[in-house]
């Protein structure tokens, strides 16, 4: 009798995995690339094509993102499906002239949340930045290329590490080595060329279409009243869904890529055909396992690191430009700087994050 007395004294010491359910709340579909990050803070992991991730009981309450929908902060440790509601977005509508102005130039917001754990200790920094692209439409005389890619405006961050000996948060810099969860500047591209509803969607034969890839689906495509999503496997030409880039491998930091995934979202209209006027937000979510001796190192472990990465990116202005006007900005191009705006159908951030930040 004693010793029942002790296990049941002891159950809520243990935890019990489980496999929750996310759902859109309006038609119960799955809602696939949800990210789902912890109590604590560490990226959970992302729902799979069947709306499913699994969990444990120490995770909740749980905060679940996913693009197009609101975010959810779940507490019920008993819940087995989660329903998200769909979001609400508008646009202004605007009139272009590409002759007159022939360059674009997006500001945009973005987030990184990032997080690596081993069996004892746990890394994560999450980063906010402001993002400046140009892009021309056709041939504009002295244009840069490279002004295509992403240029930091601005960026902070924000840093935790949890080991047995204790909790540390902290401000890290551009050359700390907790950076080297960041992927921001690999993946901050912005949706430029125009998108177009798949043939069965814009005939409305079924809101949803898929490309197929080699050994899994390469891309698919939704759309309901408000919104138009585009989502991107980048690993499904790779048969067993992973893919180590050589590049790491060279310097010391082998990684293997389990997921890498991009979503896109627009606002629906009549055309069927969406650019950058239309363009909502997008996010990119990385599954990662370190291996490479040099990060190891870095972090001070001996095991393998597995680090999720989550980026979400905002649109926040979007202007045309004239030649001339772009090569007055040419001039002082590396030293622009740009105040954080915050775009308007931004979530909040979770609650474990927050706190992070209110440390400092």
């Amino acid at each position: 009798m004693k010793q029942i007395a002790v296990i049941l004294a002891l159950l809520p010491l243990f935890t019990f995995a489980k496999v929750i359910t996310v759902v859109d709340s309006t038609d119960t579909l799955p809602v696939s690339g949800g990210t789902v990050i912890a109590s604590s803070g560490l990226i959970r992991g992302f729902t799979d094509n069947n709306g499913k991730i699994d969990v444990n009981q120490h995770d909740f309450p749980l905060s679940v993102r996913s693009l197009g929908y609101e975010s959810a902060i779940i507490g019920d440790v008993s819940a087995d499906t989660i329903y998200l509601t769909p979001a609400v977005y508008s646009l202004q509508e605007v009139v272009v002239d590409p002759n007159a102005r022939p360059v674009t130039r997006v500001l945009a917001y973005a987030r990184e949340y990032c997080t690596g754990a081993t069996t004892t200790d746990t890394l994560q920094i999450y980063s906010e930045y402001m993002l400046e692209y140009f892009f021309d439409n056709g041939k504009v005389k002295g244009f840069n290329g490279n002004h295509r890619k992403a240029s930091q405006r601005n960026v902070r961050r924000y840093g935790r590490i949890a080991k047995a000996s204790g909790d540390s948060i902290f401000r890290p810099a551009e050359d700390d080595d907790i950076t080297m969860l960041s992927f921001v500047e690999l993946l901050s591209s912005i949706p430029y060329k125009q998108q177009a509803e798949p043939k069965a969607i814009k005939e409305g034969e079924r809101s949803i279409d898929t490309v197929a890839g080699k050994f899994y689906p390469k891309f698919i495509y939704r759309k309901s009243d408000n919104l138009f999503t585009v989502e991107c496997d980048a690993l499904a030409d790779y048969k067993e869904h992973k893919m180590s880039h050589w590049l790491f491998k060279m310097f010391g930091f082998t990684m293997d890529m389990h997921k890498v995934d991009r979503f896109l979202a627009y606002k629906t209209n009549r055309t069927g055909k969406y650019g950058l006027y239309d363009f909502i937000y997008e996010t990119y979510n990385l599954s990662i396992l370190g291996k490479g001796k040099m990060l190891k190192r870095l972090f001070d472990v001996k095991e393998e690191i597995a680090m999720d990465c989550c980026i979400e990116i905002y649109p926040v202005e979007i202007n045309q430009l004239t030649p001339d006007d772009y090569a007055e900005i040419k001039i002082e191009f590396k030293a622009r700087h740009s105040e954080f705006i915050l775009p308007e159908n931004i979530d909040p951030l979770p609650t474990a994050i927050q706190n992070i930040i209110d440390r400092q």
